[in-house]
């Protein structure tokens, strides 16, 4: 396959499809989270424009998923936490609660927790991945 030539024509395109069909989901998982809509935007736009700035991979797809969103909004008690303290301090509890998931996935990727993934039998793994696949 080899090193994608640069085409500035066709990776301008490619980017404002991407924008286009990210932004919905950005607002969309924000409101699921319990943020109001414009910080999903302000939150993961700026991020993912310098992770595509800063890889040399054409093939780039990141951004959070409807399961995140519920997982932290459930994890940290989003509506109740919301009317007690206000949408502002709600965004600082998912900030921190998004930090720390985010270091605990690096310690268990620093200490090989990944190679668990070999003994997952094969059918559970290949469901897995047309799971992945239905939902997007």
């Amino acid at each position: 396959m080899g090193k994608p030539q640069f085409n500035p024509v066709r990776d301008l395109i490619s980017g404002a499809i991407m924008a286009a069909t990210s932004v919905p989901q950005l607002i969309a998982y924000a409101e699921t989270v319990g943020y109001a809509g414009y910080r999903g935007l302000a939150t993961a736009g700026p991020p993912l424009m310098a992770w595509g700035l800063v890889t040399g991979s054409p093939y780039m797809n990141a951004g959070v998923t409807s399961i995140t969103a519920l997982m932290a909004k459930s994890d940290l008690n989003g509506e109740a936490y919301l009317q007690e303290h206000g949408e502002e301090a709600y965004v600082e509890l998912v900030a921190a609660y998004s930090l720390y998931c985010g270091l605990a996935s690096l310690f268990l990727a620093v200490v090989g927790f990944g190679k668990l993934a070999s003994y997952v039998p094969k059918p559970v793994r290949t469901g897995f991945k047309w799971g992945c696949a239905v939902g997007v």
